[in-house]
């Protein structure tokens, strides 16, 4: 078993909170352990990361909370997790910007480009809309997720 087999089956209790949670938006949604937060659009599965650089969090985070200031209360994971999320229910309105996202150098013009918007746009109204069931689920998680995180050697 690789590395990776092994982390995906130590997470797997997170995994399966996520899934319950995607599927009541969609039952064709999944999620799964990747090395980074991503939302696949042709195969509808969240990957969701444990290990992210603190600078691509920090900018990601101050971002979120700058266009939702009622964010703050929430994690950074929940954050991430949410705004991928976005990228599925707004796939409908999704434009091709592959090539402006080729030349971009800075965080601000990746946050700024439409597709990015738009799901930090669906996730902060999620989130805000359902502040208090999404605490209760962000504490689920994050308990599960420092069960993990006791398990693993320093």
């Amino acid at each position: 078993m690789t590395g990776f087999e092994k982390a995906t089956a130590l997470f797997a209790p997170v995994t399966a909170l996520l899934n319950d949670f995607v599927q009541m938006f969609d039952e064709e949604y999944s999620v799964a352990l990747q090395p980074e937060f991503e939302a696949n659009l042709d195969t509808e599965v969240i990957g969701y990361a444990i290990a992210v650089p603190a600078s691509a969090t920090e900018a990601f985070v101050n971002d979120f909370i700058r266009r939702f200031p009622s964010c703050k209360c929430f994690h950074s994971f929940t954050l991430s997790f949410m705004h991928e999320l976005g990228h599925l229910e707004t796939e409908w309105d999704v434009v091709d910007d592959t090539e402006e996202r080729n030349t971009i150098t800075d965080n601000e013009t990746y946050f700024d480009l439409y597709n990015e918007r738009i799901a930090t746009d669906w996730a902060g109204e999620y989130l805000t809309e359902n502040k208090e069931e999404m605490l209760m689920l962000e504490r689920q998680i994050l308990t599960e997720l420092r069960k993990v995180w006791a398990k693993i050697p320093d």
